[in-house]
């Protein structure tokens, strides 16, 4: 599909060499994953379960800064087989994560030894925290339960269907690349804790600062929001909401999957409001969409109505929330993280 950009028309590039993909997601890490993060690129081998398997690469995410995580990330290319390639690879990581975290610590911190800026910024998100020193922090991160990232140019159904079955908490991220005719690139991706308004067009030599600085500001309001609200229309409302108590079909950020434990339902036009949230058991993905279906702990509970304000601002996809700030708020927009 090609894409315009001012005057100039840009077509799909499709990488060759998976090798090249990689030195991309490395070049857009900071866009991807967010600048309080480190991207650990190194290939090292996981040994669990008599398994020896070779993730590309690690993100620690700091957006949290007393909430560190760790992901697994597994660069590909579309071209490669989904399931005899990245589903028994993803599979291998989720096998052997368990039984080799210490070796997995100890060359991550390796690697951030080697680094000026990746100490830095493992000091930096420490020092905002309550651990006692790196070592705390980064053990903090590493030894919790698997959260993978598949980072490829063109997510499809049979990759989807692969990652539904290996049931583990994976995530696909989209980073698709294009060309002009005067071989510019720009790059459309997803971030790590995107929802709908936050996919990015990255066009090379983009500096500004004041826009870099706002989207950090944002990221780090909405990594701190528990609740997740969905646009609901009266059937589905009734018949999955409040009837089957649970909602899918939704797109939820990949570090966002571990921070929501609320979700609450947007009601449309002629109600306008939210009415209704319930706790959430389970986030599991649905089908082979690349989204997710949420089951409810219990039936949901009917809160005090919170209109929109303005009617032209109604949701049309699912926003993250506090569930304190939406609970005590006169409108929506009190509530939401932007």
């Amino acid at each position: 599909m090609p894409v315009l950009v001012g005057d100039d028309i840009y077509s799909t590039y499709s990488f060759q060499k998976e090798e090249d993909f990689e030195n991309l997601v490395v070049k857009l890490s900071d866009h991807i994953f967010g600048e309080q993060t480190i991207y650990v690129d190194i290939k090292k081998q996981i040994r669990g379960n008599n398994i020896v398997t070779i993730p590309d690469g690690y993100v620690i995410d700091m957006t949290i800064p007393n909430d560190p995580k760790l992901f697994v990330v597994e660069n590909e290319i579309v071209s490669h087989d989904p399931f005899r390639h990245i589903g028994i690879q993803m599979l291998k990581f989720v096998t052997s994560f368990e039984d080799d975290k210490t070796s997995i610590r100890n060359f991550i911190m390796e690697n951030i030894n080697e680094d000026e800026n990746k100490m830095q910024r493992l000091k930096d998100g420490c020092s905002n925290s309550n651990s006692r020193n790196i070592d705390n922090y980064l053990d903090e991160a590493v030894y919790s339960d698997f959260k993978g990232i598949v980072i490829i140019d063109e997510a499809k159904s049979e990759l989807h269907r692969v990652l539904e079955k290996i049931n583990a908490n994976i995530s696909v991220l989209e980073l698709k690349t294009f060309i002009s005719s005067e071989e510019n690139f720009i790059y459309h991706f997803d971030s790590l804790y995107e929802d709908s308004e936050d996919i990015k067009i990255y066009q090379e030599g983009d500096s500004n600062k004041n826009v870099k600085k706002e989207r950090e500001r944002k990221l780090n309001i909405k990594a701190e929001c528990d609740t997740i609200v969905v646009p609901a229309r009266p059937e589905g409302f009734k018949r999955q909401f409040l009837g089957n108590s649970q909602w899918y079909a939704i797109r939820i950020g990949a570090a966002m999957k571990d921070r929501i434990k609320y979700i609450a339902a947007y009601q449309v036009a002629p109600i306008s409001s939210v009415t209704h949230i319930a706790e959430i058991k389970e986030i599991k993905h649905y089908e082979d969409t690349g989204k997710y279906i949420v089951t409810f702990k219990g039936n949901a509970e009917e809160i005090e109505h919170v209109p929109v304000e303005d009617g032209n601002y109604a949701p049309q996809s699912p926003v993250y929330v506090k569930r304190e700030d939406l609970l005590n708020a006169n409108f929506l927009e009190d509530a939401l993280y932007d």
